[in-house]
């Protein structure tokens, strides 16, 4: 980060030695404009804390065995049949080189099984009955689980590993996972856990996008790793790669009508929150893969955008427990304004106050570090260990900065001219 700010600094006086004051009022008014540049030095702050806590865990290979029952819960209209059996397959496979728990997958589908998904002993579809409504009408992912909670007969003190379609296990995160269980079984506290989630299984064919998504990876280590140090959830939660134990579950429900049917994982951590719910990190990684275009990638940022807007106006709880995830979202509304203000900055510049340049920078900086750590995370995961070709996506990750900074912003931008009532599922 230090480093990037130097550079940026230099870059800055390089390309743009603009001194000029703003005179008119309108010059002054513009001028400004430049707070538009300082939405993440909030995030940016608090990542860094989490960044700088972070420590690679060093006895996963140690965990011992335990007893408990853990559920796999894949989610999913039935629809992409490959991903969900490939998820299913993984489990099976990751679970046959770490047998340290007994384990079910138990897949909560819309429509009949057809024989072209797995089968086994461990391995369960939970048909969800069409006509089947929720009594505050619940929709998408939150009626399938709210289902799952009434008709699935997974024991009380099971624990449930909530998965994507296309989210699969790793070694360390079963491990990571036992480990965490253990704990929270010992303790009696019972948080629910997540960890961080990596996206290089699809980089040969999508490595724009793969390098697009590092910075969700990041975010993990930084922002989320945070939050999740002092137990309560800040910015709400991924909806995959959540551990926790099915009565906790159970207590908090996933009935939260239309407006928590959009990010429904951030509705259900903020309810679990106010009950006296905490929160806690889980060392070791799970894998998913980023979306296949750019309209999915701008489409899903516009998803998350808009759910956690409601999050924010609609959440059940007091305002203490929305108002982190409300001003990380209004936060956020800055970015595509950050942009097309950066853009004619460059033509229509004055002076900078040295404040808001540090900051600015600051901000900046912090936001391509998360781009670098998810990118060496992914790196590694990925086995490409050769010097020469990281140095080489490195560079390919800094400079494809401004691109991948407008596809963020493009989702906030759509969110905001173009809002849909929908909920849009990527293909993967």
């Amino acid at each position: 980060m230090i480093v990037m700010i130097v550079a940026l600094y230099l870059l800055q006086d390089l390309l743009w030695p603009n001194t000029a004051r703003p005179g008119t009022v309108w010059e002054h008014i513009w001028a400004a404009g430049a707070v538009v540049w300082l939405g993440a030095v909030i995030p940016g702050i608090l990542g860094l804390c989490g960044l700088l806590s972070f420590r690679q865990p060093e006895d996963l290979d140690e965990v011992p065995p335990i007893d408990k029952l853990v559920v796999f819960r894949i989610v999913t209209r039935g629809t992409n049949v490959e991903a969900v059996s490939d998820t299913i397959r993984r489990c099976v496979t990751e679970m046959e080189r770490s047998p340290l728990f007994p384990y079910l997958v138990e897949v909560v589908i819309e429509h009949a099984v057809g024989a072209e998904f797995p089968q086994g002993e461990n391995i369960r579809y939970l048909v969800i009955d069409p006509e089947y409504t929720t009594p505050k009408g619940s929709l998408y992912k939150a009626r399938a689980l709210q289902y799952a909670l009434e008709h699935s007969d997974v024991p009380d003190d099971a624990w449930l590993v909530h998965l994507d379609e296309e989210t699969q296990p790793t070694s360390s995160g079963i491990k990571g996972i036992a480990k965490m269980i253990r704990e929270e079984e010992a303790s009696g506290r019972l948080r629910v856990g997540q960890g961080a989630i990596l996206y290089h299984r699809d980089w040969e064919r999508h490595p724009v996008l793969t390098l697009a998504d590092n910075v969700r990876t990041g975010d993990d280590f930084a922002r989320f790793h945070f939050q999740h140090r002092i137990g309560r959830t800040l910015f709400g939660l991924h909806g995959s790669y959540i551990v926790v134990r099915n009565d906790v579950e159970k207590r908090v429900g996933f009935d939260f009508g239309p407006d928590g049917s959009i990010t429904e994982d951030a509705f259900w951590a903020l309810v679990l929150m106010e009950q006296g719910g905490r929160a806690r990190w889980v060392e070791g990684y799970l894998e998913e893969q980023s979306t296949r275009s750019f309209s999915d990638f701008v489409k899903q940022r516009r998803r998350w955008y808009q759910g956690l807007m409601k999050v924010s106006l609609h959440a059940p709880v007091k305002l203490r427990w929305r108002l982190s995830i409300a001003t990380n979202t209004i936060l956020w509304t800055f970015a595509p304004f950050a942009m097309l203000y950066t853009i004619f900055h460059a033509f229509f510049g004055f002076e900078v106050e040295p404040w808001i340049r540090f900051l600015a920078n600051f901000s900046f900086a912090s936001f391509t570090t998360l781009y670098v750590v998810g990118l060496r995370a992914n790196l590694d995961e990925h086995g490409i260990t050769n010097p020469v070709t990281r140095m080489g996506w490195t560079a390919i990750q800094i400079v494809g900065m401004p691109v991948f900074s407008a596809m963020e912003a493009a989702g906030v931008l759509l969110a905001i001219v173009k809002p849909v009532a929908g909920f849009h599922v990527v293909q993967k």
